[in-house]
């Protein structure tokens, strides 16, 4: 069974003070500091894939935002 997602943003003080109210066994996954460009442009893309988005459409959607 997988978990819902959720996504935290704060400091780590307050990052802490949720990750206490989770069970010690929950899964969770941790980035520290900011990713780069073009990291998260893959993300985005391997998203957009898995949502039924082809990488020609995605490709022009993102030359449209330049």
């Amino acid at each position: 069974m997988k978990a819902q997602n959720s996504f935290v943003e704060g400091t780590a003080e307050e990052v802490i003070a949720k990750l206490a109210l989770l069970p010690a066994s929950t899964p969770v996954r941790v980035m520290v500091g900011r990713p780069s460009l073009s990291i998260m442009a893959r993300r985005l893309q391997a998203t957009a894939a898995a949502n039924g988005m082809t990488e020609t459409v995605h490709s022009d959607l993102l030359r449209s935002l330049t």
